[in-house]
């Protein structure tokens, strides 16, 4: 949990707290009660799922995991209206402990909304440490990685853009990956 997540949830519980003591219980009838905990719940449960309001954009596209092609391109539709602010990116990535590799490399292609391709980036990712202990979180045979790929982009038009990911290793089939995605945040 974050500094900033615990202090806003430090000011809702005072702020609860405030308004539960201007309520006499007491008086108050089983079902009134039982409402006004439901709504507090709630109102808590609103207010702490809208606190990561800084994610533009999270997706991720299962893929073969035992025969992914080269050429099967993952394809990912994101609708960018604010060209003010800038933006950070990630890929995520989830491997079965039986990949054969550390790193995986990835080529990305950005298409802008007028169709035009801006470039083509070539993205490397250790999924494993040197020692060959699996990096991410995970139990089991899964393990899931978030790569930060970017930061400080700006967006100079408005409009969807896709962004086209495939596997760019040696290998014309692989094996072990699961999922990939995309993950697309505002620049604090």
């Amino acid at each position: 949990m974050t500094w900033n997540l615990w202090l806003k949830s430090q000011k809702i519980i005072k702020k609860i707290s405030s308004i539960e003591s201007k309520f006499d219980f007491r008086k108050m009838k089983q079902r009134d009660r039982v409402l006004k905990s439901g709504f507090i719940i709630l109102f808590s449960l609103f207010v702490l799922s809208s606190c990561n309001s800084n994610v533009v954009y999270n997706e991720n596209k299962s893929v073969d995991e035992k025969a992914w092609k080269a050429e099967d391109k993952v394809h990912y539709l994101v609708q960018i209206d604010d060209t003010t602010r800038k933006y950070k990116l990630a890929l995520n990535v989830r491997n079965t402990t039986d990949y054969p590799y550390c790193n995986v490399y990835f080529f990305m292609n950005t298409i802008l909304p007028d169709g035009s391709i801006t470039k083509r980036d070539t993205i490397e990712c250790n999924l494993a440490y040197p020692d060959g202990t699996w990096k991410g979180k995970g139990r089991s045979d899964l393990r899931d990685n978030r790569f930060w790929i970017a930061k400080n982009i700006e967006f100079a038009k408005k409009g969807e853009y896709v962004f086209e990911l495939y596997q760019a290793t040696t290998d014309s089939t692989l094996s072990g990956i699961v999922d990939v995605g995309l993950h697309i945040e505002y620049q604090d």
